[in-house]
């Protein structure tokens, strides 16, 4: 493992070095803090891992970047067409736009693609920026570039094996439980209990119930202690017909999926309200 680099050093590296590009043939020698670049030039990093930008701050950054100007250079590499893709400082690049900015101060780097995602991802690290399925996104993409292990990968970027593994674990969930992470309105913690649940339809009824009645990860994990485990396929007894029938009839009366098992009669339900509804079709409530 002690060929595996370490991440996250500190981006004062990306700001100087013996890395950064030569100026042309013959042209004078420009200090890296004078270095300008046009913003109408600049493209965003195709290996950014964060999907959402808060616009507020956008808004607010670009505001100060009126008054001030902008005084940390952004990181950027050449690519074809004389123009320059973000490496780092994508927040100030976009504050820069709104802020009506031509040129910004920017330091050309000769970077590949590997390490594009990897200033990207110390870059939102460092500051916390990335979310749970954020991160999840740019330590897969890391794997795949480096051909890397998890375990490998919890070696460069400075984290336990099982912390990365449930990273990683959060891509097996539905798109519904991902978007819900990334949005914030539930946490990983919500979700790893939820990739529990072996059907996903029975996941995304749960995931409706967290999100309705705010359960807190605690009260999840006792409810799944209580929900029965179905058998195994392998194991599961051809079902008599009859049973099937009565479960056809109850799910007509109830209006949701209701299994007959050896010990209890389960009907899931989603809510509060589709409790009340099912007691009412039952003629429990009024």
């Amino acid at each position: 493992m002690s060929q595996i680099k370490r991440l996250g050093m500190g981006l004062g590296a990306l700001i100087g070095g013996a890395d950064t590009e030569a100026p042309p043939a013959g042209a004078a020698p420009v200090a890296e803090t004078s270095s300008t670049v046009e913003v109408a030039l600049i493209r965003p990093n195709p290996y950014q891992p964060r999907a959402d930008f808060d616009e507020q701050e956008i808004r607010t950054l670009s505001e100060s970047l009126k008054r001030h100007g902008l005084l940390q250079p952004v990181v950027v590499r050449s690519v074809p067409g004389g123009l320059y893709q973000l490496v780092a400082g994508e927040r100030r690049w976009r504050a820069s736009k709104l802020a009506g900015l031509e040129r910004i101060p920017a330091v050309v780097r000769r970077v590949d693609d590997q390490k594009m995602l990897e200033f990207a991802l110390v870059e939102n690290l460092q500051r916390r920026d990335l979310n749970s399925i954020e991160k999840a996104r740019a330590f897969k993409q890391l794997m795949q570039l480096n051909n890397w292990t998890q375990e490998s990968l919890a070696d460069a970027v400075g984290l336990g094996r099982p912390t990365v593994a449930n990273f990683m674990r959060l891509l097996e969930a539905p798109l519904e439980i991902q978007e819900a992470v990334s949005r914030g309105t539930l946490s990983m913690g919500h979700a790893r209990a939820l990739l529990s649940i072996p059907q996903k339809a029975a996941m995304l009824q749960m995931l409706r119930r967290i999100l309705e009645d705010d359960l807190s990860v605690r009260e999840v994990e006792k409810l799944m202690t209580r929900r029965p485990q179905p058998a195994s396929a392998s194991r599961t007894p051809a079902r008599a017909p009859y049973l099937l029938e009565l479960e056809q009839k109850l799910m007509d009366k109830v209006g949701v999926r209701v299994e007959i098992m050896p010990e209890a009669i389960v009907i899931p339900y989603a809510s509060n309200k589709q409790l009340s509804d099912i007691l009412r079709r039952l003629g429990v409530i009024a």
